[in-house]
């Protein structure tokens, strides 16, 4: 490409290449420096916090067994704390639990007997028993277990809607008796 300068020799300016004098620049020196030790400082910052990183990590690996042991003690000191304030409760005579099983005793009728009595967070509570052959009565007299149970006030308030789960006869040395499950939702 050719150039042509029309303008006098004393304005015109010397037209030196921009390249040549870029890499001769102190400044730019400077950038450079600059630009590699922030590089190399950085990484130096993130080898530290890797070799952090991979000694907490050590670390909490250590802790891991202690930390199930410090929440099976939870969980046990939980259940003793319950357990305590019911055997307070006891000891104050405030024992609902016997009015309850008085009344399941006083609903029970004659045939019928309990051999199974518990308290499931799932299900809640859970009975199971078994009654005579009388002749087809059996069956009649299970039912009026239930209704006497949902009649007493005192288990009443602790149950709400029990029910027959399931019935099943069977003949054990010559007897008939049908074995049965009551549940019932605790309130």
């Amino acid at each position: 490409m050719l150039a042509i300068n029309l303008l006098p020799e004393s304005y015109r300016k010397a037209a030196v290449p921009t390249l040549p004098q870029l890499h001769r620049s102190p400044l730019v020196l400077l950038i450079v420096v600059l630009v590699f030790g922030l590089t190399l400082a950085l990484a130096l910052v993130r080898q530290v916090r890797r070799m952090q990183l991979v000694h907490l990590t050590e670390q909490f690996q250590e802790l891991q067994p202690e930390r199930v042991e410090i929440e099976q003690l939870r969980v046990a000191l939980q259940r003793l704390r319950a357990q305590q304030k019911a055997f307070q409760g006891l000891k104050r005579g405030e024992s609902s639990v016997a009015m309850r099983l008085n009344a399941l005793s006083d609903a029970t009728p004659d045939g019928i007997w309990l051999t199974a009595f518990s308290l499931e967070p799932v299900q809640g509570l859970v009975i199971e028993g078994a009654a005579l052959g009388q002749e087809g009565q059996e069956m009649v007299a299970i039912g009026q277990l239930v209704q006497s149970l949902k009649d007493q006030p005192a288990f009443a308030s602790m149950v709400q809607d029990i029910q027959i789960e399931s019935i099943k006869s069977v003949k054990e040395h010559d007897v008939e008796m049908a074995l049965f499950t009551l549940t019932g939702t605790l309130q």
